[in-house]
């Protein structure tokens, strides 16, 4: 693969190699480029619900562009996160990966609000996480990741916990024809992607956008000893495998001022670890299925009141077979849905005020549960007598005023109040300013608070045979306070400041019960504070698309007077690209990671920090601005390093990750 790939390197930078063109039109064109890329970074939608300017807004806000992913090489979301200060990723033994947020982070990421043009995605109402089916999306079809920090139930509601991640796709305007591309990289790793847009005269439009992606996982080894442990036999594998393929839908029809929307997702899983720490064969699998409609429409009442209107229904289910001991298996399957709408006005009262006032409504329900188990997956048994279908209502309404009273001052203040059917009502305020008090130094300050709903796995026992449920839970709460100062102190350099201090309380976690069972409850709270230093420039005159970039973060998570386990101190990002001319260039990423202590009572060392190094070559734009490609090395150095596993698993150790890995990526543009 890797000889393939160098070999189509080198060829098209032959061919590229005979083609000229007029250089002082290119030169024109690439300023155009430019200016229009360093628009896109500059301007976010999802901190307010309208389109700010990312140094006005009152929230931490990062943009990362679809020029930006390209640079990158990124296979997935997580790629991209992976940049972003005050995010980071790590393996868990079912194979998910959890996204750590200032210091935060749980088994299923339920405190991350994962968006989609805007559509919350948080329907898996079993645990109320999104990273099942969409820590792996891939990026072909993304124009821009919008990612605020901090809370943000005061505008989403539930689970917009500890950030807003919001995935913006390319619509008939941005393809304005067919596009397709495909990748292939380490432990047999493929993507393919193809996309169709155009816009009619009648001010009718389509976009339609499918994904296929299939891949080995990171064939990381096992330690011998752990496959004696589990009893499997001598020639059980020696290395883990993830296996994951995966396709997808996504359409964007529009007539007039309607717009039909959705996303159509079916994931196949294998698993890294099996549960209860064992290697699972081939017959454990996951099986995930997942999409959304929606329907919405602007309405323009006068030119400075408009109201959005949407109805959507979502679906989610899962059918999965786990190996829990070398000849015990159990099925566990679920099929959520939520259906409802929203409608939103928003009230221009004048070029420096803007009001928003909204409304939503939604219907969850979960049934179809399957919990199965025996020795043999082809023949299993009913554990537990079938449950009853779970069924609530939830409403919402919220207000926002962001107003200019000076032309360097801007104010935000905005509340929400929602009410469910089954544990009660949530209010959560926003509010902050961001004061320009030096031309071209802004001084930025927040507070909000957020919540985590409890998902139907935790109010009510479901299908599973060690946790049991409680109807009495409340929502976690948090509340930030944010400060920070962004600064621009030469052309071309932007540095930003950041300090927050969130309280996190009512927990929802297991707590020990009668004999091995245990039940959810809201017990415990958590300190976390930390400082987040970031800063990029951009180079001019001969080296116009050339940048470096660094972030920092030092942070500090605290429960019960001890720091959170499986979390850094501390983590660095260092980027730089570098154009050699209009159409290709280079990047290079160095990401440092400092130890993570262990949880209260598990007497290992600390799993020792890392640094990795990644490297990158991108050619865009070639043979008439037909073609991109791309090749990848991520972990150039080959350096081993580990994620943390629990202390149930230390006598396999932690999860070894994939060590040097090869992507090549080839867009075409018709």
């Amino acid at each position: 693969m890797i000889k393939y790939l160098s070999t189509l390197l080198v060829g098209v930078l032959l061919l590229n190699s005979s083609v000229y063109a007029d250089e002082s039109a290119e030169h024109d064109s690439l300023e155009k480029e430019l200016a229009y890329l360093a628009a896109e970074r500059k301007v976010v939608v999802t901190a307010s619900k309208i389109e700010e300017h990312v140094d006005k807004t009152i929230a931490t806000t990062t943009v990362i562009t679809q020029d930006d992913i390209a640079h990158i090489g990124a296979r997935n979301l997580l790629d991209v996160l992976r940049l972003v200060p005050g995010i980071g990723i790590t393996q868990t033994q079912i194979g998910v990966r959890e996204i750590e947020v200032r210091g935060v982070k749980t088994l299923l990421s339920e405190k991350v609000q994962i968006m989609l043009n805007g559509h919350p995605l948080d329907h898996n109402l079993q645990n109320a996480g999104s990273t099942l089916l969409y820590d792996d999306l891939p990026v072909d079809t993304i124009k821009r990741v919008e990612v605020v920090r901090g809370p943000g139930s005061a505008l989403y509601g539930a689970n917009a916990f500890l950030a807003v991640i919001n995935i913006i796709t390319q619509s008939a305007k941005d393809l304005n024809g067919v596009q397709t591309s495909a990748g292939w990289g380490s432990f047999d790793t493929q993507q393919y992607r193809a996309s169709w847009g155009k816009q009619f005269k009648n001010s009718a439009e389509a976009a339609l956008h499918f994904n296929f992606t299939d891949t080995n996982g990171i064939n990381s080894p096992i330690p011998a000893d752990s496959r004696s442990v589990q009893g499997l036999s001598s020639n059980a594998p020696g290395k883990s495998q993830l296996t994951e393929g995966r396709y997808d839908l996504e359409w964007q029809l529009g007539y007039q001022d309607f717009k039909l929307d959705g996303r159509y997702i079916n994931k196949k899983a294998g698993t890294f670890f099996g549960t209860a720490a064992v290697l699972s064969d081939s017959r454990t699998q996951q099986d995930y299925n997942d999409y959304f409609l929606r329907l919405s429409r602007a309405w323009k009442i006068k030119d400075n009141f408009t109201v959005d209107t949407q109805l959507f229904h979502d679906f989610f289910s899962y059918d999965n077979i786990w190996q829990i001991a070398p000849a015990q298996f159990i099925r566990n399957g679920v099929q959520d849905t939520r259906t409802g709408g929203e409608i939103q006005a928003n009230y221009h009262i004048s070029d420096a005020q803007t009001l928003i006032s909204g409304f939503s409504y939604a219907k969850e329900q979960q049934g179809h549960l399957i919990d199965q188990a025996g020795s043999d997956p082809a023949h299993l048994t009913q554990v537990l007598p079938s449950t009853e279908a779970r069924t609530r209502n939830r409403w919402g309404v919220y207000i926002e005023d962001v107003w200019d009273p000076l032309k360097n001052l801007r104010m935000t203040v905005g509340a929400r109040y929602d009410r469910y059917s089954d544990f009660g009502g949530t209010f959560n305020p926003r509010m902050g300013f961001n004061w320009e008090f030096i031309k071209n130094y802004s001084l930025k300050f927040s507070y909000g608070s957020a919540y985590r709903a409890p998902a139907f796995g935790e109010l009510g026992s479901a299908n599973n045979l060690v946790l049991l449920g409680n109807p009495a839970l409340q929502p976690e709460v948090v509340k930030t306070f944010e400060s920070g100062i962004i600064a621009h102190p030469i052309k071309g350099l932007t540095a930003q400041t950041t300090y927050y201090h969130s309280s996190i309380n009512q927990l929802i976690s297991p707590v020990a019960g009668q004999s091995a069972v245990f039940q959810y409850a809201n017990n415990g709270s958590v300190i976390a504070e930390g400082v987040e230093l970031e800063a990029r420039y951009d180079f001019d005159g001969k080296l116009q698309g050339s940048y470096i970039s660094a972030n920092h973060v030092l942070q500090h998570s605290v429960q019960l007077g001890q720091q959170l386990a499986d979390v850094p101190r501390q983590r660095t990002n260092f980027t730089a690209n570098w154009a050699f001319d209009n159409t290709w260039s280079s990047f290079a990423h160095v990401l440092i990671k400092g130890n993570t202590s262990r949880n209260l009572g598990d007497v290992r060392n600390d799993v020792p920090g890392y640094a990795l190094f990644d490297l990158g070559l991108l050619g865009k734009n070639m043979f008439g601005k037909q073609v991109d490609i791309s090749f990848n090395v991520y972990n150039l150095l080959d350096k081993r390093y580990y994620d943390p596993a629990p202390a149930s698993l230390n006598f396999i150790g932690d999860y070894q990750m994939s060590g040097r890995a090869f992507f090549g990526h080839v867009s075409l543009k018709f």
